[in-house]
Parts: structure tokens; sequence; C-alpha cells
């Protein structure tokens, strides 16, 4: 979050140094026309507003469908950084047969898999429900269990291709970890938004 908040004091700073303005406007049209609405409206509001009204509507859970998929973004980097450090904490705890290949080589990517998804789940859906969407959909326990099968999809599809990677293609467990990562942002990103929280 501290690069964020770096990134629109330097926005506000008005950064003379840069080779290209980052200036806030206060009037005049659009910079391009042909901008996408949700993007013109973003740029024109951090033109038009000073840092303090724009860390105000960052923290607010109404916020612009820009600024909420910035913090949904936060939120899912922190639970990334949950999950890596106590999956590579569980390989690390559990390393398994270095001579083993095919199924058992795969099996060895489970346990980890399993123990850090269930408490990096757990982060990111008290973040999503504190900071990012606003709940009440639903009730708690059921808005935590549709959460938590809402993730599974991507989860399951970024196991099997971790546990490939690790026992067909021989990489490490560590370096493996990017293949659970990638399919999870965008599923669970529109299911949360379009189907567990209010809005």
């Amino acid at each position: 979050m501290g690069f964020f908040y770096g990134l629109l004091a330097l926005l506000h700073s008005g950064a003379k140094r840069l080779p290209f303005s980052l200036r806030f406007r206060t009037s005049g049209p659009p910079l391009r026309p042909d901008m996408p609405s949700p993007i013109a409206d973003t740029l024109q509001f951090l033109r038009t507003n000073d840092f303090k009204a724009i860390l105000a509507k960052f923290n607010e859970r109404d916020a612009h469908p820009m600024i909420q998929f910035a913090k949904y973004s936060i939120s899912g980097g922190v639970a990334t950084v949950i999950f890596a450090t106590l999956y590579l904490y569980f390989v690390h705890l559990f390393p398994g047969d270095p001579d083993a290949t095919g199924w058992p080589k795969f099996k060895e990517t489970l346990l980890p898999t399993l123990g850090a998804f269930m408490f990096s789940n757990a982060a990111v859906y008290w973040l999503n429900t504190r900071w990012v969407f606003t709940p009440g959909r639903h009730s708690i326990v059921l808005e935590f269990l549709y959460f938590t099968l809402v993730n599974m999809p991507g989860a399951i599809g970024g196991t099997v291709v971790q546990g490939l990677l690790v026992s067909e293609y021989a990489w490490s467990k560590p370096a493996a970890l990017a293949g659970f990562l990638l399919p999870n942002v965008l599923i669970n990103y529109i299911c949360r938004k379009f189907f567990i929280f209010q809005k």
C-alpha cells in the first residue's frame, strides 16, 4: 500500500524532473476524448482533487470501479505474500523425497498448497470485507462459504498446474509457485465482485 500512496504523492507534487508532466489539471477538456469513460473519469478525479481527498476516496467502500480494482489488487497482493510465505515454509518443513517422480512428486505439492491456501483465503476474505467490497448479500457464514467456493476453480487449476510443473517438468517447488498464482486473479475478482458481495 505504501507504493500506491507514494505514487499518489508523486502525482500530487507535480514531479517537475520527469520527462513528462504529471501535474494535476483543475479545468479544461479531457486529455484524450477517445479514452474509455472509466479511465477518463478516474484521471479527471485525480487531476481535480488534492491528495487528502484522493486518499479519503480510496479508503471508501463505495469507490469508483477503477479504485476498487486497485484496492482488490492490493488485497490480492497481501494474500499472495501470505500464501507464498506459508507455502515456502511448508515446503521447507515437509521437503519430500528428492528422488520421487510422477504422481508421488505431484502429491508432495498438495499439503503445502492446501495449508497455505486455507490461511491466505481467510486473510483475503477479511481484507475484502473490510476494505474492498460491501458485504451483506448473504449471511457471513454463507458469504465465506461462497467466497471459498469461488476460489476453488482457480485454486484447483493452480494446484494441478503447479503439480505438473514439479512432477513432469522437474521445476523446483518454489519456482512452480507461479503456476498456482496465475490462474487465480481474474476468476476470483469477477466472481467476488458479481456473485458474492453487494458491490
